[in-house]
This record gives C-alpha cells, structure tokens and sequence, in this order.
C-alpha cells in the first residue's frame, strides 16, 4: 500500500491524522497496551508486532492495525523502523 491511499484509509475510517514514528535499532519494547485503535504503514522496517495471539512481521508498505486495549510488543531489527501511524480514540 502506498502513503496516499493509506492516508486515504485513515480518513475513511474516522482515524486522525497519521503521525510518522522511528524507532530505534533492535528496538524491543516492553508490554503494553493504548487507549485507542492503531492503524499504521511500515514505511521502512521490518516491524515486529507481538499479542497474545502470536508474533508478525511487517515489512515496508505493509499495514497493521491494533484494537485499543490489546496487549502487544513492538520490535525492530538491526536498521530499526519507520511507521505512519493513525490513532482512533474510544468513546468513553
């Protein structure tokens, strides 16, 4: 998928605005969960996303999407990543 019908997408969708994300080199975070849904586009990578559900690995113009409230682990390899990630917050 390309950044254009990504950000396409996101709108279409009811997500804001996608905000660019780098991570580091081996980055390998710790549990955690959001407030909100997470829809994004590996822009350089590979990403690593782990759930309880299993382990993916998402390379350059591969989406993603995350429900608010999943627990997961982000990862990167030796080059890190680069993500466009949209959020779409909750209603409370």
């Amino acid at each position: 998928m390309n950044e254009n019908l990504f950000r396409q997408l996101l709108r279409d969708k009811g997500f804001e605005a996608p905000l660019v994300k780098d991570y580091e080199p081996h980055a390998d975070g710790d549990l955690h969960t959001h407030a909100f849904d997470v829809l994004l586009l590996v822009q350089q990578g590979p990403f690593t996303l782990a759930t309880e559900k299993g382990v993916t690995t998402f390379q350059a113009g591969e989406m993603c999407a995350l429900d608010a409230g999943v627990r997961h682990i982000e990862r990167t390899g030796s080059g890190g990543a680069r993500v466009l990630l949209g959020k779409r917050h909750c209603a409370s």
